[in-house]
Protein backbone atom coordinates (compact mmCIF):
# COMPACT_ATOMS: atom_id res chain seq x y z
CA UNK A 1 0.00 0.00 0.00
CA UNK A 2 2.92 2.19 1.02
CA UNK A 3 4.37 1.69 -2.56
CA UNK A 4 1.98 3.69 -5.13
CA UNK A 5 4.37 2.21 -8.22
CA UNK A 6 3.78 -1.22 -8.01
CA UNK A 7 -0.22 -1.10 -8.23
CA UNK A 8 -0.73 -0.90 -11.95
CA UNK A 9 -3.88 0.88 -11.87
CA UNK A 10 -2.37 4.03 -10.40
CA UNK A 11 -1.02 4.37 -13.68
CA UNK A 12 -4.34 3.52 -15.58
CA UNK A 13 -6.64 5.75 -13.82
CA UNK A 14 -7.02 8.58 -16.51
CA UNK A 15 -7.96 5.85 -19.00
CA UNK A 16 -10.03 3.51 -16.56
CA UNK A 17 -12.29 6.66 -15.87
CA UNK A 18 -13.10 6.48 -19.46
CA UNK A 19 -14.46 2.88 -18.88
CA UNK A 20 -18.36 2.63 -19.89
CA UNK A 21 -20.64 2.71 -16.18
CA UNK A 22 -22.89 -0.05 -15.07
CA UNK A 23 -27.09 -0.08 -16.21
CA UNK A 24 -29.29 1.58 -14.04
CA UNK A 25 -31.51 -1.42 -14.00
CA UNK A 26 -27.43 -3.49 -11.64
CA UNK A 27 -27.56 -0.23 -9.62
CA UNK A 28 -31.03 -0.43 -8.12
CA UNK A 29 -31.04 -3.99 -8.12
CA UNK A 30 -27.74 -3.02 -5.71
CA UNK A 31 -29.37 -0.72 -3.77
CA UNK A 32 -32.60 -2.73 -3.29
CA UNK A 33 -30.77 -5.48 -1.74
CA UNK A 34 -28.42 -2.65 0.50
CA UNK A 35 -31.99 -1.15 2.04
CA UNK A 36 -32.83 2.49 2.24
CA UNK A 37 -31.22 3.40 4.62
CA UNK A 38 -28.12 0.94 3.86
CA UNK A 39 -24.97 1.65 4.44
CA UNK A 40 -22.34 0.13 1.46
CA UNK A 41 -18.82 -1.37 1.06
CA UNK A 42 -17.21 -1.22 -2.07
CA UNK A 43 -14.37 -3.62 -2.22
CA UNK A 44 -11.93 -2.29 -5.05
CA UNK A 45 -14.45 0.64 -5.67
CA UNK A 46 -11.67 1.78 -8.56
CA UNK A 47 -13.08 5.46 -10.25
CA UNK A 48 -16.30 4.76 -8.96
CA UNK A 49 -18.39 3.45 -11.68
CA UNK A 50 -20.85 1.54 -9.09
CA UNK A 51 -20.03 3.66 -5.96
CA UNK A 52 -20.88 6.95 -7.36
CA UNK A 53 -24.42 5.95 -8.57
CA UNK A 54 -24.58 3.84 -5.54
CA UNK A 55 -24.53 7.13 -3.47
CA UNK A 56 -26.98 9.23 -5.84
CA UNK A 57 -29.99 6.84 -4.62
CA UNK A 58 -28.93 8.21 -1.15
CA UNK A 59 -26.96 5.18 0.23
CA UNK A 60 -24.05 5.77 2.53
CA UNK A 61 -20.72 4.20 0.57
CA UNK A 62 -17.14 3.21 1.65
CA UNK A 63 -15.22 3.07 -1.45
CA UNK A 64 -11.98 0.91 -1.20
CA UNK A 65 -9.24 1.14 -3.21
CA UNK A 66 -5.57 0.51 -3.49
CA UNK A 67 -4.94 2.56 -6.43
CA UNK A 68 -4.32 6.34 -4.90
CA UNK A 69 -4.50 7.84 -8.18
CA UNK A 70 -7.89 6.21 -9.07
CA UNK A 71 -8.88 6.85 -5.85
CA UNK A 72 -8.37 11.05 -6.34
CA UNK A 73 -10.10 10.76 -9.41
CA UNK A 74 -13.77 9.20 -7.32
CA UNK A 75 -13.20 12.19 -4.84
CA UNK A 76 -13.18 14.60 -7.06
CA UNK A 77 -16.03 13.57 -8.96
CA UNK A 78 -18.04 12.26 -5.43
CA UNK A 79 -19.41 16.13 -4.53
CA UNK A 80 -21.32 16.43 -1.89
CA UNK A 81 -22.55 12.46 -2.17
CA UNK A 82 -22.30 10.32 1.00
CA UNK A 83 -18.96 8.45 -0.57
CA UNK A 84 -16.15 7.77 1.93
CA UNK A 85 -12.68 7.14 -0.07
CA UNK A 86 -10.94 4.40 1.81
CA UNK A 87 -7.11 3.46 0.81
CA UNK A 88 -7.06 -0.56 1.50
CA UNK A 89 -7.06 -3.70 0.06
CA UNK A 90 -10.48 -5.68 0.12
CA UNK A 91 -8.69 -8.12 2.34
CA UNK A 92 -7.80 -5.40 5.14
CA UNK A 93 -9.75 -2.60 4.96
CA UNK A 94 -9.34 -1.19 8.39
CA UNK A 95 -12.69 -0.22 8.97
CA UNK A 96 -15.40 -0.72 11.80
CA UNK A 97 -17.22 -4.27 11.38
CA UNK A 98 -20.62 -5.23 11.72
CA UNK A 99 -21.87 -1.96 10.40
CA UNK A 100 -22.64 -2.45 6.26
CA UNK A 101 -25.61 -3.58 4.75
CA UNK A 102 -24.10 -4.75 1.52
CA UNK A 103 -20.55 -5.72 0.82
CA UNK A 104 -20.07 -5.82 -3.37
CA UNK A 105 -16.97 -7.00 -5.34
CA UNK A 106 -17.15 -5.59 -8.94
CA UNK A 107 -14.60 -6.40 -11.31
CA UNK A 108 -11.76 -7.43 -9.13
CA UNK A 109 -12.40 -10.58 -8.42
CA UNK A 110 -9.25 -11.64 -10.26
CA UNK A 111 -7.18 -8.85 -8.39
CA UNK A 112 -8.31 -10.30 -4.51
CA UNK A 113 -7.32 -13.10 -2.55
CA UNK A 114 -10.83 -14.65 -2.57
CA UNK A 115 -10.91 -16.28 0.93
CA UNK A 116 -8.47 -13.49 2.49
CA UNK A 117 -11.51 -11.01 0.98
CA UNK A 118 -14.74 -12.69 1.76
CA UNK A 119 -13.71 -13.31 5.30
CA UNK A 120 -13.23 -9.21 5.50
CA UNK A 121 -16.85 -8.77 3.49
CA UNK A 122 -18.41 -11.08 6.32
CA UNK A 123 -16.67 -8.83 8.99
CA UNK A 124 -18.23 -5.81 7.61
CA UNK A 125 -21.47 -7.34 7.66
CA UNK A 126 -24.06 -6.47 9.92
CA UNK A 127 -26.58 -9.55 10.44
CA UNK A 128 -28.97 -10.20 7.70
CA UNK A 129 -26.28 -7.83 5.29
CA UNK A 130 -25.94 -8.98 1.49
CA UNK A 131 -22.83 -9.68 -0.29
CA UNK A 132 -22.73 -9.58 -4.00
CA UNK A 133 -20.01 -10.57 -6.96
CA UNK A 134 -20.51 -8.43 -10.09
CA UNK A 135 -18.80 -10.16 -13.36
CA UNK A 136 -18.90 -8.20 -16.79
CA UNK A 137 -17.90 -9.86 -19.78
CA UNK A 138 -17.49 -8.38 -22.77
CA UNK A 139 -20.32 -9.95 -25.77
CA UNK A 140 -23.16 -9.46 -27.02
CA UNK A 141 -22.99 -7.50 -30.43
CA UNK A 142 -20.80 -8.41 -33.32
CA UNK A 143 -18.34 -5.55 -32.38
CA UNK A 144 -17.69 -7.21 -28.74
CA UNK A 145 -17.93 -10.58 -29.90
CA UNK A 146 -14.93 -9.45 -32.53
CA UNK A 147 -13.40 -7.57 -29.74
CA UNK A 148 -12.99 -10.61 -27.68
CA UNK A 149 -11.33 -12.38 -30.45
CA UNK A 150 -9.12 -9.99 -30.62
CA UNK A 151 -8.19 -9.14 -26.98
CA UNK A 152 -7.44 -12.87 -26.77
CA UNK A 153 -5.40 -13.57 -29.67
CA UNK A 154 -3.16 -10.00 -28.13
CA UNK A 155 -2.53 -11.17 -25.07
CA UNK A 156 -3.87 -15.24 -23.90
CA UNK A 157 -4.18 -14.20 -20.87
CA UNK A 158 -7.20 -12.12 -22.03
CA UNK A 159 -9.33 -15.46 -22.10
CA UNK A 160 -11.90 -16.45 -19.55
CA UNK A 161 -10.12 -17.59 -16.28
CA UNK A 162 -10.82 -20.68 -14.32
CA UNK A 163 -14.08 -21.00 -12.64
CA UNK A 164 -14.38 -21.01 -8.81
CA UNK A 165 -13.47 -17.85 -7.60
CA UNK A 166 -16.69 -16.40 -6.62
CA UNK A 167 -17.92 -19.32 -4.71
CA UNK A 168 -14.58 -19.37 -3.05
CA UNK A 169 -15.58 -15.68 -1.88
CA UNK A 170 -18.76 -15.62 -0.87
CA UNK A 171 -18.06 -19.18 0.96
CA UNK A 172 -15.74 -17.10 2.86
CA UNK A 173 -18.03 -14.13 3.43
CA UNK A 174 -20.61 -16.97 4.86
CA UNK A 175 -23.08 -15.99 1.70
CA UNK A 176 -26.39 -18.10 2.11
CA UNK A 177 -29.43 -18.45 -0.21
CA UNK A 178 -27.57 -17.49 -3.48
CA UNK A 179 -28.97 -16.21 -6.42
CA UNK A 180 -27.56 -15.34 -9.65
CA UNK A 181 -28.59 -12.35 -12.11
CA UNK A 182 -28.04 -11.16 -15.95
CA UNK A 183 -27.91 -7.52 -16.49
CA UNK A 184 -27.15 -6.36 -20.35
CA UNK A 185 -25.56 -3.03 -20.92
CA UNK A 186 -24.05 -1.39 -24.15
CA UNK A 187 -22.59 1.78 -24.98
CA UNK A 188 -20.87 3.04 -28.31
CA UNK A 189 -17.49 4.12 -27.92
CA UNK A 190 -16.12 7.17 -30.15
CA UNK A 191 -12.18 6.55 -31.41
CA UNK A 192 -10.73 8.05 -28.23
CA UNK A 193 -12.71 6.61 -26.06
CA UNK A 194 -12.48 3.47 -27.46
CA UNK A 195 -8.80 3.95 -27.21
CA UNK A 196 -9.00 4.75 -23.88
CA UNK A 197 -10.69 1.86 -22.33
CA UNK A 198 -8.53 -0.59 -24.41
CA UNK A 199 -5.58 0.99 -22.93
CA UNK A 200 -7.55 0.66 -19.00
CA UNK A 201 -7.38 -3.29 -19.57
CA UNK A 202 -4.90 -4.30 -17.34
CA UNK A 203 -3.87 -7.28 -19.69
CA UNK A 204 -3.56 -4.79 -22.29
CA UNK A 205 -2.02 -1.42 -21.87
CA UNK A 206 0.64 -2.35 -19.44
CA UNK A 207 0.71 -5.43 -20.55
CA UNK A 208 1.50 -5.72 -24.23
CA UNK A 209 4.29 -3.08 -24.95
CA UNK A 210 4.07 0.00 -27.32
CA UNK A 211 4.03 -1.89 -30.62
CA UNK A 212 1.94 -4.72 -29.75
CA UNK A 213 -0.99 -1.85 -28.48
CA UNK A 214 -0.76 0.09 -31.42
CA UNK A 215 -1.56 -2.79 -33.76
CA UNK A 216 -4.16 -3.93 -31.03
CA UNK A 217 -5.88 -0.29 -31.22
CA UNK A 218 -5.71 0.11 -34.94
CA UNK A 219 -6.87 -3.67 -35.23
CA UNK A 220 -9.74 -2.40 -33.05
CA UNK A 221 -10.47 0.68 -34.82
CA UNK A 222 -10.45 -1.07 -38.26
CA UNK A 223 -13.51 -3.55 -36.65
CA UNK A 224 -15.81 -0.43 -35.18
CA UNK A 225 -15.43 1.11 -39.06
CA UNK A 226 -15.98 -2.01 -40.30
CA UNK A 227 -19.13 -2.43 -38.37
CA UNK A 228 -20.23 0.93 -38.25
CA UNK A 229 -19.59 1.57 -34.49
CA UNK A 230 -17.71 0.26 -31.56
CA UNK A 231 -21.10 -1.14 -29.64
CA UNK A 232 -19.04 -2.17 -26.15
CA UNK A 233 -21.64 -5.09 -25.27
CA UNK A 234 -21.42 -6.55 -21.90
CA UNK A 235 -23.44 -9.14 -20.03
CA UNK A 236 -22.83 -8.80 -16.19
CA UNK A 237 -23.26 -11.23 -14.03
CA UNK A 238 -24.88 -10.80 -10.51
CA UNK A 239 -24.06 -13.00 -7.53
CA UNK A 240 -25.55 -12.75 -4.30
CA UNK A 241 -25.90 -13.96 -1.02
CA UNK A 242 -27.22 -12.70 2.84
CA UNK A 243 -24.98 -13.55 6.00
CA UNK A 244 -27.09 -15.25 8.28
Amino acid sequence: MDEPGRWVFNRLAIDYRERPGYPPSLVDRLAALAGATGRVVDLGAGTGLLALPLAARGLTVAAVEPAEAMLELLRQQAGRRAVECVHAAAEQTGLPGGEASLAILADALQWVEPGSAGREAARLLSAGGAVAVVEPRLCGSPFADGMADLLAAANPRARPRPAGRTAQFLDAAGARGRAVETFLHEETLDPPRLAAVLRSLSLVGPALGPGRLALLLADAQALADHLGDAVWTREIRLTWGRRP
